[in-house]
């Protein structure tokens, strides 16, 4: 089964970064490589800001997804991703916390790492902070670099591309030192 290369099953990855900086991207692109290659998503919505037209646009198979919203409830939405990361047959599980993430008590972060080995499934957290701490086994952090707009050279009109910066925050095993890439989507 293909999947993002990134995600690690068995463990938690944390997307972070403020709105607008790439995070959504960086989340649809992993939401089309699993259920292009026939795996099975749940992705816990917590803002309900979840558009399903968009991900279809970005190559995403809806009938492998399973949409939880849970309009603004953040307790709601922890409980949920709880109870997922436990559900055989999920490739991914995904948090969409937005920008205002729950907190997670050390203790409830490493019950989700737990959950996330048992099950084989890659748990990913996206949100504008950081919320599972060492629970985290990998954390990239998106940051917008620049816009490509298309129109009047004077009064562009059309937005056609973001430069969207990645820096790895945390990876378990790897050296101390961040890396950074950088990517355009359109």
């Amino acid at each position: 089964m293909t999947h993002a290369s990134w995600l690690q099953r068995g463990k938690i990855t944390e997307i972070v970064g403020p709105l607008g900086s790439g995070r959504t991207s960086l989340l649809l692109t992993a939401l089309r490589e699993v259920t292009a290659g026939g795996g099975a998503v749940a992705l816990v919505d917590a803002d309900a800001t979840f558009d399903p037209a968009c991900a279809a646009r970005a190559g995403a198979v809806l009938a492998r997804l399973l949409w939880v919203r849970c309009g603004g409830r953040r307790d709601a939405a922890v409980a949920a991703l709880d109870l997922l990361a436990r559900c055989p047959g999920f490739v991914l599980v995904v948090l969409d916390a937005g920008e205002t993430p729950p907190r997670l008590s050390l203790a409830q972060a490493f019950r989700l790492r737990q959950a996330a080995r048992r099950a084989d499934v890659a748990l990913v957290l996206v949100g504008r902070h950081r919320v599972a701490g060492a629970g985290a086994a990998l954390v990239v952090r998106t940051r917008r670099e620049g816009l490509a707009w298309a129109g009047p050279r004077r009064h562009p009109t059309r937005l056609v591309g973001m430069r969207t910066a990645l820096q790895v925050l945390r990876k378990q095993g790897a050296p101390s030192a961040p890396a950074e890439r950088r990517w355009w989507t359109a």
